[in-house]
């Protein structure tokens, strides 16, 4: 009981601080209320939830856009990439940074860094682009962060829009390799977003980058979105609400860590792991599924896992720390132990235990065992459909029925086309970073 109302506390004054306008709220809560006697498996959810950013933005942006002007950018695409630059020029202030890089098999900063004062000259620039060979795409990331350097500061969104429609060929191509240098220049406290346009860029390599930088990452089919893709962009950051974000996980003596779920990125050392978050924005939300193993303790009650929350209030500079406990009670009714499930934590365990199947099912159908990967898929579609009445949800049967759709794409033609595949990774991608 004294455990339990610790909790109530607990959450009665993330209620009131959020009411009172703090940044981030925390939330910790077991998969279920009760777990069964007996050495078992534990999920416990960790969210954190930002509030709204009603307030005039104050944190300037030093934006540098890197622009993929090989030759199957021709036409459409490009120009409606000129127009989606200008467009992010448009939600620019007199105090935020531009510059603008261009490549093809060569790269060129057509637009150097500089304080956003005459847009109309910057767009006649960003106008007069014209297409050219291949694409040496790391070159120009590497060149787009040079840009962003020259007016680095840690106070400022320092962010680079990566766009390209086409696959790779000069320079380093391997999604490692990027990822190398999306963790780099995180680690600078710079973030690359990506957007793959059409068909033929590789997924692989645009995630890998926009993930290792913790930025963000689009699928566009249609050049028609590219305006409306740089506006959601700049949109989301110029919210920022929270700096230096971290999660701190512990859990006491006894219980065994199995990791975070789906994040293979993120690992224990010993009992403790920390996951750093850097920005947070407004209204933005991250769950974490912590995965443990509870030990056969009498206790009537178990302490599974403390987490603190710490942050820079992006607004008042304020240094913000908040801790919760996730605890469960013990039963041997197997009934009462099914009908304490948490419905919502179970729910995204599911779309969780669903992104990675998906991505199995990419890497076996890559390496030709499309069988395989049509069963996988599935396998998974049922185990969806066995979860408990209060767990299903429109969400999951949409997944459910795209699951079998694949499934049967992959029987009948041996592969996946290349929309699928996107289609597929663009979703993980949101799954991963609650984006859906």
């Amino acid at each position: 009981m004294k455990t339990l109302l610790s909790l109530l506390t607990a959450s009665a004054l993330a209620v009131l601080a959020t009411a009172k306008g703090s940044p981030i709220s925390l939330s910790v809560k077991p998969e279920r209320d009760l777990l069964l006697a007996g050495p078992r498996d534990a999920i416990i959810q960790i969210e954190l939830r930002a509030r709204d950013s009603d307030r005039k933005r104050t944190t300037p942006i030093n934006l540098a856009v890197v622009l993929d002007r090989s030759g199957s950018m021709a036409g459409a695409k490009l120009e409606k990439a000129k127009q989606a630059a200008g467009v992010a020029l448009d939600q620019l202030g007199e105090n935020d940074f531009f510059s603008l890089v261009v490549y093809d098999d060569k790269v060129e900063v057509l637009i150097p860094p500089q304080k956003v004062r005459d847009k109309e000259d910057l767009k006649r620039k960003i106008n007069h682009i014209k297409e050219g060979g291949s694409t040496a795409l790391y070159a120009g990331v590497k060149k787009g962060a040079a840009q962003l350097r020259k007016y680095f500061d840690s106070e400022k969104v320092n962010r680079m829009i990566l766009l390209s429609d086409g696959i790779a060929n000069v320079g380093p191509s391997s999604p490692s390799r990027i990822a190398k240098l999306g963790k780099e220049l995180r680690q600078e406290g710079m973030g690359v977003s990506t957007i793959g346009l059409g068909e033929d860029y590789n997924e692989d390599l645009m995630t890998a980058l926009a993930e290792a930088s913790h930025a963000n990452y689009y699928y566009v089919q249609d050049a028609e979105k590219l305006p409306g893709i740089f506006t959601e962009e700049l949109g989301t950051v110029k919210s920022i609400v929270a700096r230096n974000v971290k999660v701190i996980i512990t859990l006491p003596k006894g219980v065994k860590p199995r990791g975070i779920l789906g994040e293979d990125g993120i690992a224990f050392n010993g009992q403790t792991v920390t996951i750093p978050l850097s920005e947070f924005y407004g209204s933005q939300t991250r769950r974490f599924l912590l995965s443990c193993d509870a030990p056969d303790d009498k206790a009537a009650e178990l302490t599974l896992a403390q987490v603190e929350l710490s942050y820079e209030d992006a607004t008042s500079g304020e240094a913000i720390r908040e801790n919760q406990t996730a605890s469960a009670k013990q039963s041997s009714d197997a009934k009462l132990v099914e009908a304490s499930v948490k419905a919502d934590v179970a729910s995204h365990a599911a779309i969780t235990q669903n992104r990675l199947a998906k991505e199995q099912a990419v890497k076996l159908a890559d390496a030709g065992k499309s069988k395989d990967a049509a069963d996988l898929l599935m396998r998974q579609a049922a185990a969806n459909a066995a979860l408990p009445a209060s767990v299903q949800s429109p969400l999951l049967q949409k997944e459910d029925s795209e699951l079998r759709s694949k499934a049967e794409e992959l029987k009948n033609n041996g592969s996946f086309s290349k929309t699928s595949r996107k289609e597929f990774q663009y979703q993980n991608y949101q799954d991963k970073n609650q984006k859906r």
